[in-house]
């Protein structure tokens, strides 16, 4: 149930951001939430590759390289 209203606050947070350049992270016990306007991407906690894909993701957003440092 958690991971489903997670999912749910991921999704509401990505649809109020503006552009450029925001973002939010969120975590649940098994899973990471990267939250960009309009897309949200989520992957379990500690996936490397996956983590490296949405900070690739953020940099098309304009997120600045600093600031991609969400923690794990």
């Amino acid at each position: 149930m958690a991971a489903a209203r997670a999912a749910e606050v991921a999704e509401a947070i990505s649809g109020a951001l503006d552009q450029p350049g925001w973002y939010a992270d969120l975590r649940s016990a098994d899973e990471t939430f990267v939250v960009f306007p309009g897309r949200v991407l989520r992957y379990a906690r500690g996936d490397r590759t996956a983590r490296a894909e949405a900070r690739a993701v953020g940099w098309t957003f304009g997120v600045p390289e600093h600031q991609l440092d969400w923690s794990e």
